[in-house]
């Protein structure tokens, strides 16, 4: 029983990484540990669990580099107009 768990242990698990072009050169981030992605004034801001970085790609790029099925648009008014009938 303890053989099988220590062959277990020894088991090698592929860890899968993105590369993306940062300002210093590139970074090889996983995408497990991304927390959100948005867009900067200029780059991409990518939040991760260690840290911000700063990719030159755009974030929908990004966004389907790490694996997103799906992207998160916020549609909510900035001003809200209001009108009143004299």
């Amino acid at each position: 029983m303890q053989a099988d768990n220590a062959d277990k242990s020894k088991e090698i698990v592929p860890m899968r990484l993105v590369k993306l072009e940062g300002h210093e050169g590139p970074i090889w981030l996983n995408p497990e540990h991304v927390v959100a992605v948005r867009k900067a004034l200029r780059d991409t801001k990518v939040e991760t669990v260690s840290g911000m970085h700063m990719v030159r790609e755009e974030p929908d790029v990004v966004a389907r580099l790490l694996g997103a099925d799906e992207l998160a648009k916020n549609i909510t008014a900035k001003a809200v107009l209001t009108y009143e009938p004299e």
